[in-house]
């Protein structure tokens, strides 16, 4: 699958509904990532750091095969 920012929302997306987070808003706060960073990192996958996509883990519990799609961007 080739990360783009349509595919990295659908992941997040899918993550998102199984922690029953309802919104990026919320997932912006319990991650402790400013929601506009998040967007912009949504529409910039690269851009991700790596402190960033510990929090995502965190509060989502990516799959390994998940984690290594956000990596790459």
């Amino acid at each position: 699958m080739v990360a783009t920012k349509l595919n990295i929302k659908k992941l997040l997306r899918r993550y998102m509904i199984e922690a029953d987070i309802d919104s990026f808003t919320q997932l912006a706060k319990e991650t402790g990532i400013d929601y506009q960073r998040l967007n912009r990192r949504i529409s910039d996958p690269h851009s991700f750091t790596v402190f960033e996509l510990i929090a995502l883990d965190d509060v989502l519990h990516f799959s390994d095969e998940d984690l290594l799609i956000l990596i790459k961007g």
